[in-house]
């Protein structure tokens, strides 16, 4: 197992984030990797076969790539696939790195917030505002120390996957945390029926949207009350809920203290 701990130090030429949509049955390759690769999958499916291994990938997961290899990847053949990857070429072989890594599962799922990383990757991989490659790199080095810490997890503490129609669900949550959000629009912000979107949310996370939407809403204030001094009328309108007493009546269902009581025994 390599360190807990990643330093990819100087080693690396360039680091770079990527994203792309493959039609119906393409394929790439065969090619030799010359670098460390990370691919993770947003939609669709990929058979990678690597010096003669293959293995699937599926949405939520990732493949790591190691330098050296010979791969070659075949696309769904009935839906177009999206993926995102972390390259990371370097001048010289980092040999411990790479043998450290080769022990580790060549696929992994990983949980939705390496979608939000992969994406900040992007957005600076095509930004020509400034020199951007020392921020790339921590970036690289964040997502290989989630591949190490999913690895270490037990097969039953590792996240399941969940669908793009259920990532985008929660994306939306995420970013109007504090508007009126019904079902319908977090149907429509992920493209399908609002019987649809429950019974995914049901299959891949075990409650429905709005459960879902209202857990968020008391993680987000209880963060607020531990390190924020806002007040307990903003901390609920900044996190959705119809007024305090509202805001007051769900969190001691869930804490068993109002909010000002829980924060008046972190203060203690």
């Amino acid at each position: 197992m390599i360190q807990p701990s990643i330093s990819l130090g100087n080693l690396f030429s360039e680091t770079y984030f990527g994203y792309v949509k493959y039609p119906a049955g393409s394929t790439l390759g065969p090619r030799i990797q010359r670098g460390i690769e990370f691919v993770y999958l947003i939609s669709g499916q990929i058979d990678i076969t690597v010096d003669g291994a293959k293995q699937r990938l599926l949405p939520g997961h990732m493949a790591l790539m190691l330098p050296g290899r010979q791969e070659h990847y075949q696309f769904h053949k009935e839906q177009p696939t999206v993926h995102a990857w972390c390259q990371l070429d370097f001048d010289q072989c980092p040999n411990d790195i790479v043998e450290g890594f080769a022990k580790l599962p060549a696929t992994l799922p990983m949980p939705k917030d390496v979608e939000e990383l992969m994406n900040v990757g992007l957005g600076i991989t095509n930004s020509q505002s400034f020199a951007n490659q020392s921020v790339l790199l921590r970036l690289a080095e964040s997502l290989a120390q989630y591949y190490v810490d999913m690895a270490e997890l037990p097969d039953q503490r590792r996240p399941q996957p969940t669908s793009r129609i259920v990532r985008n669900a929660i994306h939306c949550m995420q970013a109007h945390l504090s508007d009126n959000l019904q079902l319908e629009d977090l149907a429509a912000a992920s493209h399908c029926s609002v019987n649809h979107l429950i019974n995914q949310f049901k299959a891949t996370v075990g409650t429905t949207p709005m459960r879902y939407l209202w857990r968020l809403r008391l993680d987000r204030a209880e963060s607020l009350l531990r390190h924020t001094p806002l007040s307990i009328t903003l901390i609920s309108e900044q996190c959705g809920f119809a007024s305090p007493f509202h805001f007051s009546r769900l969190f001691k269902q869930t804490h068993d203290l109002s909010p000002r009581q829980y924060r008046d025994n972190l203060s203690k």
